[in-house]
């Protein structure tokens, strides 16, 4: 007998003892929320949850997180909070997902959404429901009936942003502006505006610091992403610039030809001394656990390259 046939067998079974079993009591145990604009049931008081993408917002909340995918375990700042957690793969292995045997699935991604909703209540969140800490921390907290740990998490961050912001008050002009770039494996260059990770959130948010407004109007007016030909970037640039390299392989040919390129050589930033080379695991995540703790890495890069200026 396949995999394949035991995992649908397991599928009938899950249906029938649920229809048979459960009905009198789903009333009480469960509750509806509202996500996107879309209703879902979910538990009252979920324990074993498991998710494709979003194990770092729901262990914001404190959420009991038994599968995540293969993703989170990238995230240098969710290392000892998954310890014991299983990797359900990349895409999501179903057989693996079952057999944890979850009381709540949380899906960014819909390939397999219908399977998903035969093995526990299913809330599919597509990307960019949420696009700042308050909303996503709040959201997640609704989500598993955890509304204080939000709520207390909040608190953390906002006072953590406050004295970040005092903290680099007055070592940053005014009018200084600050820029997110990512150079990928394919030789592609990218700027970034507040909503797609990098750290945005941090700069743009947290910190409360300004892009250039070739920025402002063409990527955070927009899709928040814009590609750009190196010719360009000088156009892009900011008075500090913070670079990713995106490489799966780990060579790093294309990072390294932008920075020995003339173009590169020649901004304001690199000359200065205000530009920085960011690891694409740590300023990747945009969760709330990782935005909280890359405050505290803008800040202390913000103070090097201000003392070398």
């Amino acid at each position: 007998m396949t995999k394949t046939i035991v995992v649908c067998m397991l599928f009938l079974v899950l249906a029938s003892c649920g229809n048979e079993q459960s009905h009198q009591s789903t009333d009480e145990a469960e509750r509806t929320v509202n996500v996107g604009g879309e209703d879902f049931q979910v538990p009252n008081d979920p324990e074993r949850i498991v998710t494709d993408f979003y194990a770092g917002e729901l262990l914001t909340v404190d959420a009991n997180v038994v599968g995540a995918g293969s993703i989170a375990f990238d995230n240098p700042f969710l290392e000892e909070e998954l310890a014991g957690v299983e990797d359900i793969g990349e895409p999501p292995n179903v057989e693996k997902i079952l057999e944890l045997d979850p009381d709540l699935i949380v899906a960014m991604y819909d390939d397999n959404i219908d399977q998903l909703e035969q093995i526990a209540p299913t809330v599919h969140i597509p990307y960019n429901t949420a696009t700042n800490v308050e909303d996503m921390t709040e959201m997640f907290g609704d989500i598993v009936g955890a509304e204080e740990e939000a709520q207390a998490f909040l608190n953390d961050y906002h006072n953590r942003a406050d004295e970040a912001r005092e903290e680099i008050e007055d070592l940053v002009p005014t009018d200084a502006t600050f820029g997110l770039y990512e150079i990928t494996n394919d030789n592609e260059l990218y700027v970034f505006g507040e909503n797609f990770g990098r750290g945005g959130q941090v700069l743009y948010d947290a910190l409360d610091l300004d892009a250039p407004d070739i920025i402002e109007d063409e990527v955070m007016d927009e899709e928040d992403v814009l590609m750009l030909s190196q010719e360009v970037v000088p156009e892009y640039a900011a008075d500090y610039m913070f670079l990713t390299s995106y490489d799966p392989e780990n060579q790093h040919d294309a990072k390294d030809e932008l920075e020995e390129s003339s173009v590169w050589q020649g901004l304001d930033a690199v000359q200065q001394e205000r530009y920085r080379l960011n690891d694409y695991d740590t300023f990747y995540p945009y969760d709330p656990i990782s935005v909280y703790h890359q405050i505290d890495l803008f800040v202390d890069m913000i103070r090097e390259m201000e003392a070398e200026g």
